[in-house]
Formats: C-alpha cells, structure tokens, sequence
C-alpha cells in the first residue's frame, strides 16, 4: 500500500505557542494509521498569526524544534509545519520545517512570496525547498506562494513529486463579498498539481483572528488534478495515499514538462 500524508486543519490560539505545540502533539498522536508517514500543519501554526510576532520568534533549531522532533520520533511520523524564525531584528521569517523521526530536522523553509502588509513584518526567504523523505522529494511553500506557479515549477525542475504548502487563506470583511472563498484556493491546488503532474497538499488554518476568517478547506490533489481529500471548515484530519505508480501512469499520456519551450519563453523574459 503507498504512504500517505495527513492535513491536519486546527485553529491556532493567538499567541498561545505552547497550547498550540499541545494542541498538534495530540493530533499527531491520535493518528493510528501506520501508513500515514507525514502529518502537515499550517501556516503560523505555533504562534497564530494577528500576533506579536518578533517575540514569539525563535531559532531555528530550538525549542519548538526540539518538542516536534520528539513527538516525530515518538509516534514514526515525518512532521511539517508553520513556525515563527529569528531573522532581521524586529523582521522575524514566516518559516516552516521538516523534521523526520530518525533524523530530526532536515530541513526550513522561509517564505518568498510575502502577502500585502507581510512585507512590513517578515524577512522574505530567497531560497526554494526540495527534501527527500519517505514520500518521495518535497518541495515546500508557504500559502501566497502557491499562486506563483514559477515557484511551484521551480520545485519540480529540481524533483519534487509533492508540493506541500503550510497556509492560513482567510476571508476579510472586503474580499469575503467580492467572492473570495475555498472555491479559489482549492482551485490553484489543482491547476498547480495538474499543470505540473504532481501531488499538492494544503494544510488551511480554520477559525478567526479579529477580522480575518479562515478559508479552511485544506485538501490533497492528485497529479491528475483530482481531488482526493478536503476538509471542512472546522478542525479535522484528512489523508490520502501518495501512489507513484498513478502519477508514473499519467505521465505517459501527460507530458506536461518535457513538452514545455524553454528556448522559446526565455526570449520573452
């Protein structure tokens, strides 16, 4: 049977990080499929979002780090998720982390793509992700990211099969009656895994922070574009299987990447 990965969709309690550690700690351990071989969580999971980021900021490695590499080797589960870093001072980075349950942490990821006002209070990455683990390459993003498909095509030049991606979409009082909904979102999920025969996991946050509400919705796509699993709009965990073997089959007939011109595009940009 091929491994899976899980969302797990919480709502983060603002400025809360060791109730938040709990919160994910548990949900990890209430997993009790063995083939579930990674458990992705959201953006900013550990501290909340709407909050004073610069000092709940912290090294990498360090605490937060060292209480997920335990829970890791505790329960035999790759995790990823969303934390704050010690970066510039007063400009901590929107980061995210893989740590394996042998290896400890493997990997980081800060956030290229900063969205409206993120770009006052985080220092941006400039460095693309690519993680070997036991579902294949990961290429990792962070929620605005996932609308730049160069980011995404990027990981896949450099051999992702699965993107995930660590996010807290969320409607505000303006762009919620303009339309802007999961519809959306869950829509780049499968236009990003469809043009690039990949699987995409997205891990939503859900609940509220004053005005801004989560989208929710998270959801894992297939290199077809299907939707194989999505979340509602409360907390919860979705899974599905990561099967090489579907996305070894739909390239035979979908090829995407080898079809693209390069020779061409570079001309134009």
């Amino acid at each position: 049977m091929p491994n899976k990965i899980a969302c797990l969709q919480i709502d983060s309690i603002p400025g809360n990080k060791k109730a938040n550690l709990e919160k994910i700690a548990l949900i990890i351990e209430s997993i009790k499929d063995p083939a579930v071989r990674m458990a992705l969580f959201c953006e900013c999971g550990t501290t909340g979002y709407c909050v004073d980021l610069d000092s709940l900021a912290e090294e990498i490695p360090g605490e937060t780090i060292m209480f997920f590499e335990n829970v890791a080797k505790a329960n035999n589960i790759w995790i990823s998720g969303g934390m704050v870093e010690k970066a510039q001072p007063g400009r901590p980075a929107n980061t995210s982390f893989m740590i394996s349950p042998i290896k400890g942490l493997v990997a980081k990821y800060q956030k290229i793509h900063l969205f409206s006002l993120e770009k006052n209070n985080f220092t941006a990455g400039e460095t693309p992700i690519v993680v070997d683990t036991e579902l294949g390459k990961v290429g990792m993003t962070i929620c605005y990211d996932m609308v730049f498909p160069e980011l995404t095509r990027i990981l896949v030049l450099q051999g992702a099969t699965l993107i995930i991606n660590s996010t807290f979409w969320f409607t505000t009082p303006e762009n919620k009656p303009m339309g802007w909904s999961h519809r959306q979102t869950l829509a780049m999920a499968k236009t990003r895994a469809l043009e690039n025969g990949i699987y995409f996991a997205m891990a939503c946050r859900c609940g509220k922070e004053g005005d801004l509400e989560g989208i929710a919705h998270s959801c894992i796509v297939d290199p077809v574009g299907n939707l194989m699993a999505e979340a509602g709009i409360n907390e919860e965990i979705i899974t599905a299987p990561i099967d090489y073997g579907i996305m070894d089959s739909w390239h035979k007939m979908a090829t995407y990447i080898p079809d693209r011109r390069p020779d061409i595009y570079k001309k134009y940009l």
